[in-house]
């Protein structure tokens, strides 16, 4: 059954049914809806007229394509609490599983297991599963507040605790400074930041004294990044990736042209020009991955395309805000508030580690850039007439 292509056959029926339904089908009118659209026309430019020619890059298209026509789904079908809810669930559930099952798999082993993601899929890679696990956990301490059972509530604990699991066993310093990232931001978004700071370190104190050693030799190489063979690569890949974007600053050289062996080699004879940061000359046996969101796209999209993408990120942050702000003073949005206050973390999470692992076109994130977009929608509308008065007003 694996050649059986259920994720299709999914889409295609839900979109049938939902094309057939008598419910009204309009996209919220949204200045991220307008960034996510201009970005799929920038980005089929890119590739037809990119230097990068290749099957690789024209299934990176086809994906990229698939994800923002996803998106846009989401944003006229996902219209009330209880889609929302279901749509969360089915993350929870799909990513989850992975999470809990690795990081089982890793405290069993006594730490010894090497946690890596589904083979095939952008999690695949370590790194790009720690981000993922990362990312992930807000919605499920979210699941976990919204929920009235008690039971309900020791699982999404539980697996919670699993998914922290998982991302130690990737042994990955970018899931490490994800994790950082999402700390200190929580830590000045909190107004009890000595309370907060008195139960963070009983965790810490924790995790590194039943840390595997090999885990605390990996994470103490940040410390010395100049010097790791592994970080300097990544920043030789950032270097290609800019000297693409000069010579194509407003389509740049399409998908995965950093790697593509004829454009590595191209660009690593004018590599001297960049000689600002120094590093070593890059490999001349093989391309390598950009190993970063914004270089990613730098690369693949040009200057114009880096500055839809930092615009996509911040105008779903401002969404964040917009919908917190709006929520605070209506308990019937209240959940709406705690969403997004929880969406935020995922922000900062694929912001921070994503610096360092090509995961620009992660479908998990503009399924959240989109549900942005709804909540928003839905807070932003006025009030009925029936609940404005004292009563509704009062606490």
């Amino acid at each position: 059954m694996l050649n059986i292509p259920f994720n299709k056959i999914a889409a295609v029926l839900t979109l049938l049914v939902w094309l057939l339904s008598r419910e009204p089908k309009k996209l919220p009118k949204s200045l991220t809806l307008v960034l996510l659209a201009a970005f799929g026309v920038l980005g089929t430019v890119s590739e037809f007229s990119g230097i990068a020619d290749g099957p690789v890059g024209m299934a990176e298209w086809e994906k990229f394509i698939k994800i923002l026509v996803f998106s846009l789904v989401i944003a006229g079908l996902i219209t009330t609490k209880a889609r929302i809810d279901a749509l969360l669930y089915a993350i929870f559930l799909s990513l989850g599983f992975h999470g809990i099952l690795e990081g089982a798999k890793f405290i069993v082993s006594g730490g010894q297991h090497h946690v890596w993601g589904p083979a095939g899929s952008i999690l695949g890679d370590n790194n790009h599963f720690a981000l993922g696990m990362v990312a992930l956990l807000p919605i499920v301490l979210y699941l976990y507040k919204q929920s009235s059972s008690r039971w309900v509530k020791l699982i999404f604990i539980g697996s919670s605790l699993l998914v922290m699991a998982s991302i130690m066993g990737t042994f990955s310093r970018g899931g490490l400074i994800g994790i950082a990232g999402v700390g200190v931001y929580a830590l000045f978004k909190s107004g009890k930041r000595v309370r907060y700071v008195l139960a963070i370190i009983p965790l810490l104190a924790s995790a590194a004294l039943f840390a595997p050693d090999r885990w605390s030799n990996r994470m103490d190489t940040i410390a010395t990044a100049n010097q790791d063979g592994s970080f300097m690569g990544r920043v030789i890949a950032w270097k290609q990736s800019t000297l693409i974007a000069m010579d194509h600053p407003v389509f740049g050289g399409g998908f995965h042209a950093v790697q593509n062996f004829e454009v590595w080699t191209h660009y690593a004879r004018s590599f001297d020009k960049l000689n600002v940061i120094p590093t070593s000359p890059p490999d001349p046996f093989g391309p390598h991955a950009a190993h970063s969101i914004y270089f990613q796209v730098l690369g693949d999209l040009g200057f114009l395309g880096l500055m839809l993408f930092l615009a996509i990120l911040v105008s779903s942050w401002r969404n964040t805000s917009a919908v917190i702000r709006l929520a605070h003073k209506r308990p019937q949005w209240r959940w709406a508030g705690e969403l997004a206050s929880s969406l935020q973390y995922s922000l900062i999470a694929y912001i921070v580690s994503g610096a360092a692992l090509s995961m620009a076109y992660f479908d998990y994130m503009y399924m959240i850039f989109a549900l942005l977009v709804v909540m928003r929608h839905m807070v932003s509308k006025p009030e009925p007439p029936h609940l404005v008065g004292p009563i509704a007003r009062s606490p």
